[in-house]
């Protein structure tokens, strides 16, 4: 029995260290991406980088970074969706160049007759929290 009890506290301390590890992976990578994309727009006046992350309640999340200009027009907008450190930061090309008051709009409409995505979610929190529009 005792060395029952010993290779489950083992056991559970690998799996501990292990997803340490991973969580300290996905946070490095996280701060890689931000530093580079505010260097890509470090000598670019009237810019300004906004990101929200959505959750569910039992795993995946959704953390969207928008770049939006002086006229509140989206440069760029990325997606990071999942729940693994294999999860990246993908282009949602569909908001490029659309203002950001029309997207929330739509948003906001959509959401009336049908349940958002998370990135959806992510994406209202970030414009209605951070920007006043």
């Amino acid at each position: 029995m005792r060395f029952v009890n010993m290779n489950i506290v083992i056991i559970a301390s690998v799996v501990f260290v292990l997803q340490s590890i991973l969580s300290l992976m996905q946070i490095r990578y996280y701060q890689r991406y931000m530093y580079n994309i505010t260097q890509q727009y470090s000598n670019s006046k009237n810019y300004h980088l906004y990101s929200s992350i959505e959750r569910k309640k039992l795993g995946s999340s959704a953390i969207v970074v928008m770049v939006i200009d002086e006229n509140k027009m989206v440069k760029e907008c990325q997606l990071l969706k999942g729940k693994s450190i294999f999860a990246k930061f993908k282009p949602l090309t569909r908001f490029y160049g659309c203002h950001l008051s029309q997207i929330l709009t739509n948003l906001k409409e959509e959401s009336e007759t049908r349940k958002l995505s998370l990135e959806e979610r992510a994406i209202i929190k970030m414009g209605t929290n951070q920007l006043p529009v």
